[in-house]
């Protein structure tokens, strides 16, 4: 009797938006196309019709679209997390990863899938801790909706300590609390019982290598010691084109931290020394499943504004 092929992971993505309407179809195909089973969008805020577009790709059962109505002095960010975590499908979800809408994981295994990627890993493995790219500019000026990929090939080079965050895949557990870049335990701070089950959590680096207590017990950064990048990293596609970065500005950002995205800010981060073709090999399958939904009038529509 032939073997059963093993079962593929279940990775569900959790996402915040506000007017990412141009980007959003390349970020969820991509995603959709390494394997992403269930992707739930939080959207605060819109002024470009992005609320209507998610919408829609519910109604054709591509995302899960819930409304962040955010109290006044609230961050839309932490707000959406604390809304989140006590959601079951979220919360209980077998793999979860939270991304913005300018981050694409980007596999370097296998057949570049998030199953690949958890394949690759030690048995037992509950988290990996993926570490940034940061993408550059490419030069490019001028804003278009042309898709990111293809666009932006080139970026910082490993040894960028100021690109070493993570965003982390992990299998959620008992007494969860959501974080933009990692989970933790709550409560783990003031409860040494709680930090110690934070310590136990079986996590590893985008190599596959265990991650250290010092990054389990509140990191977020990674270090010499933590950064690997051999099985998967998450490409942060953060400045863009110059006008790109400054409609980023525009909208605002999800901590409320005024003037963030300054000129200092894209000075820093606008990184284009190493050429990175990865995750533009990918683009014509993106494009191709982005046309396929656009083949739906309404989606169309929303999309032309």
């Amino acid at each position: 009797m032939p073997a059963t092929a093993p079962r593929a992971p279940r990775v569900s993505i959790l996402g915040m938006m506000k007017d990412e309407g141009p980007r959003l179809l390349e970020w969820l195909a991509h995603h959709r196309l390494i394997g992403a089973t269930e992707i739930f969008v939080y959207s605060n805020g819109c002024r470009d019709g992005t609320d209507a577009m998610l919408d829609r790709l519910e109604a054709m059962g591509l995302v899960r679209h819930l409304r962040n109505t955010v109290p006044e002095g609230r961050k839309p960010q932490p707000h959406a997390l604390s809304l989140a975590e006590r959601r079951p499908e979220i919360a209980g979800a077998e793999w979860l990863l939270v991304l913005d809408t300018d981050e694409f994981v980007h596999v370097k295994t296998g057949d570049g899938s998030f199953a690949a990627l958890l394949a690759a890993c030690p048995e037992g493995t509950e988290g990996v801790a993926l570490s940034w790219r940061m993408m550059g500019s490419n030069g490019v000026v001028d804003w278009s909706d042309a898709p990111l990929l293809p666009q932006f090939t080139r970026g910082a080079p490993d040894g960028f300590r100021r690109g070493w965050g993570v965003k982390t895949l992990f299998r959620p557990f008992p007494q969860l609390k959501l974080g933009i870049h990692r989970p933790s335990v709550k409560g783990a701070k003031r409860d040494p019982e709680r930090m110690q089950a934070q310590l136990a959590l079986r996590w590893v680096n985008g190599s596959g290598q265990p991650m250290p207590p010092s990054f389990l017990r509140d990191g977020w950064r990674g270090s010499a010691v933590t950064v690997g990048r051999a099985l998967a990293e998450v490409a942060h596609y953060a400045v863009q084109g110059r006008e790109a970065y400054l409609l980023r500005g525009d909208r605002g950002n999800v901590n409320l931290k005024q003037g963030k995205y300054d000129a200092t800010y894209f000075a820093v981060f606008d990184r284009n020394e190493v050429a990175l073709p990865g995750l533009s090999a990918r683009s014509d399958a993106v494009a191709g499943l982005v046309a396929d939904w656009l083949q739906d009038a309404t989606l169309k529509r929303l999309l032309q504004g």
